[in-house]
């Protein structure tokens, strides 16, 4: 398993079901009064997933990390709330914006349905900036890999990743990689050419 825990699969998916639940529930507790469609919903919802579990696996990832250079649980919350959570709050703000922007069209099916789908990406990020750190924080041990487990605190730069030796390997054939790269991209273009 890529995450090396079941907790940590399966948190952020926990905490952007539950944003989603908050949203979908004010987006309901509106809809008659805003005259909202059903659609509005569908939208929020989608999006309100996406970016919770986005948001949420930036903030576990960072813990993970610091948890792996040798911070203690509380000062690694604190760091990945600091550091991911500048880069969650501007993803949502960039976002937010976006959906926003529906407003500038002037059609007010696609007004609400932005403004509505904008309010559970701000959920999205509450939750990521509040309730993942606050779960992690209950199960500190949680979110970590077995093998950290057992170890205790990982030695830096891990061969036995696939992904660490990829990255390694593009490192050291750069050119290679990128004629490689370009050219796969070049053949799932073709088709648009048909077009």
């Amino acid at each position: 398993m890529p995450f090396g825990s079941m907790a940590a699969a399966g948190l952020p998916l926990l905490t952007a079901i539950i944003g989603v639940c908050i949203s979908t529930a004010a987006i309901l507790a509106l809809g008659s009064t805003l005259g909202l469609s059903s659609s509005t919903g569908t939208l929020a919802t989608m999006l309100g997933l996406a970016c919770g579990i986005d948001y949420a696996l930036f903030v576990v990832s960072c813990y993970r990390e610091e948890r792996a250079n040798g911070h203690t649980s509380q000062e690694a919350a604190g760091l990945a709330v600091g550091t991911a959570g500048s880069a969650v709050v501007f993803a949502g703000l960039t976002v937010i914006i976006a959906l926003a922007g529906l407003s500038a069209v002037g059609i007010p099916l696609l007004t609400k349905m932005g403004l509505s789908t904008a309010g559970a990406v701000v959920i999205a990020v509450l939750i990521a900036l509040t309730l993942v750190p606050a779960l992690v924080g209950l199960w500190p041990k949680a979110v970590l890999s077995r093998r950290f487990k057992k170890i205790g605190r990982r030695v830096q730069g891990v061969e036995g990743n696939r992904g660490s030796r990829w990255a390694g390997f593009g490192r050291r054939h750069p050119v290679p990689v990128l004629i490689v790269t370009v050219a796969g991209l070049v053949v799932l273009a073709l088709p648009v050419l048909s077009l």
